[in-house]
């Protein structure tokens, strides 16, 4: 016959060793309690059965023996043989009295008078047997048949996992104490699940600074001797609108983040009147709660459905976040190049006024004009070289800026995703294993249920 380790382990699909969840040593007192559930709940259902769970002690010289409060089947006294060895007609059996009538029983005055052939039996308050007459060693002695309450193999060893069959215990009644034990096992299992999955943070790079606004402008061209050279006016640029930004998603909580997680309150429990349910660096320990403390499969995975919901609507709204920043960036490049054209015709339409305004000067005024045309020229074309070598500069570090934020939300939507894989791969493990207890815990039950007496049935 299997042992009783690897029945359970064919039961519950679990692999039991001396560092699993349960360990042998547990699945051990998962038996033993399974033959005392089984033992009680059969005797509670048919009393007449307790003879196939009965256990006789040795032949006790004096009273006051203790059988740790298990229940008394039976009482039997030597009538002046030595029961031992003359066989079954020096025995008698002990009646039952109750405690208060022991000095009726022992006063040969009393019609209540105990004998050797009429002996009787009683339990004080702790459970310790007292026979009457009082046995004083003389082949007097008396046995007690009790229910045993301490399961052993039947070779009378203390009961483990690795044995095999029991002591005091109908073999067809095996299969009960194999079903209890797995039921136990699979709770321990369930017990070992916990959420440890954090949802990583998403760091994005600093945004670029761009460059400010520039103002471009002319030096004022001094007066020759004949005439006054006419000034060229500044030109500058404007409605160059403002460089964008991109914002990532925050949500603001009581404690933080969401990447903050915090534990339940001090009794570990879902608190609805300080409302832990609705803050998002609850949602995990509420997860854990539900599975660990309060087992309740069916929340549990409604929790951890919240959960990956609020995970893609988190994603989805970074990728809409980064598609607003990509199209504000376009209209941003588009309005700084429209604002440069403008200042270069404005600059243009200026140095075509003041030549010809220099024409009506004499010739040496025309050369000092063109040599002031020329400087103011030749300063406003450095200045916008340089504005547009900055808004070079600042389009590049921007798309630079917009490759890496897509690339780090991208690398976090996967993390995401793994993490998300995996609570639904233990999600998946502890459905299977709720729903095998409960079909184990359904069938045990089911097993009492078959013994009970039809009504009107003794």
């Amino acid at each position: 016959m299997a042992t009783f380790e690897v029945r359970v382990e064919g039961m519950t699909g679990l692999s039991i060793d001396g560092s699993s969840s349960p360990t042998q040593d547990e699945l051990t007192e998962f038996l033993k309690d399974g033959v005392i559930d089984v033992t009680e709940r059969i005797l509670m259902l048919r009393p007449q059965d307790s003879a196939n769970f009965s256990a006789k002690s040795a032949t006790q010289s004096s009273n006051g023996a203790n059988f740790n409060g298990t229940r008394i089947v039976g009482v039997i006294r030597e009538a002046g043989a030595d029961g031992d060895t003359d066989g079954s007609t020096a025995w008698r059996e002990c009646r039952r009295i109750p405690p208060q009538s022991q000095s009726r029983v022992t006063d040969s005055t009393s019609l209540e008078y105990a004998t050797k052939y009429n002996p009787v039996y009683t339990l004080d308050d702790s459970g310790k047997v007292y026979v009457y007459p009082t046995p004083d060693g003389s082949d007097d002695g008396f046995q007690v048949y009790y229910i045993n309450n301490t399961p052993q193999n039947s070779s009378g060893t203390a009961l483990v996992y690795s044995h095999s069959d029991l002591k005091h215990f109908p073999q067809d009644k095996y299969y009960l104490v194999v079903l209890y034990a797995s039921c136990q096992s699979l709770l321990n299992n369930l017990s070992a699940y916990s959420i440890s999955q954090t949802v990583p943070s998403l760091t994005l790079p600093a945004a670029p600074v761009p460059p400010s606004a520039p103002s471009f402008s002319t030096p004022t061209i001094s007066a020759v001797t004949v005439g006054t050279m006419p000034d060229i006016d500044a030109t500058t640029i404007s409605n160059v609108g403002t460089p964008p930004t991109y914002t990532s998603p925050t949500v603001t909580l009581s404690t933080g983040e969401l990447t903050t997680l915090t534990a339940l309150d001090t009794e570990n429990a879902i608190d609805v009147y300080n409302a832990n349910a609705i803050h998002f660096d609850k949602w995990f320990t509420t997860a854990a709660h539900l599975i660990e403390d309060e087992e309740d499969v069916e929340l549990a995975n409604a929790q951890l459905q919240k959960i990956q919901t609020y995970i893609q609507t988190y994603s989805a709204q970074v990728q809409d976040n980064l598609n607003d920043f990509q199209k504000e960036q376009a209209e941003y490049q588009a309005k700084t190049q429209e604002a440069i054209q403008q200042a270069q015709i404005d600059a243009a339409k200026a140095q075509a006024q003041a030549q010809i305004d220099a024409s009506k000067v004499t010739t040496q005024a025309q050369l000092d004009a063109a040599d002031a045309q020329q400087e103011a020229a030749l300063l406003l074309q450095k200045e916008n070289q340089e504005y547009a070598a900055k808004l070079q500069q600042f389009s590049s570090d921007l798309g630079k800026y917009s490759a890496e934020v897509q690339a780090k939300v991208q690398d976090h939507t996967a993390q995401i995703a793994e993490i998300s894989a995996e609570i639904q791969k233990d999600s998946t493990e502890y459905n299977w294993i709720s729903q095998r207890y409960a079909a184990l815990k359904g069938q045990y039950d089911q097993a009492f249920g078959l013994m009970a007496p039809k009504e009107g049935q003794d």
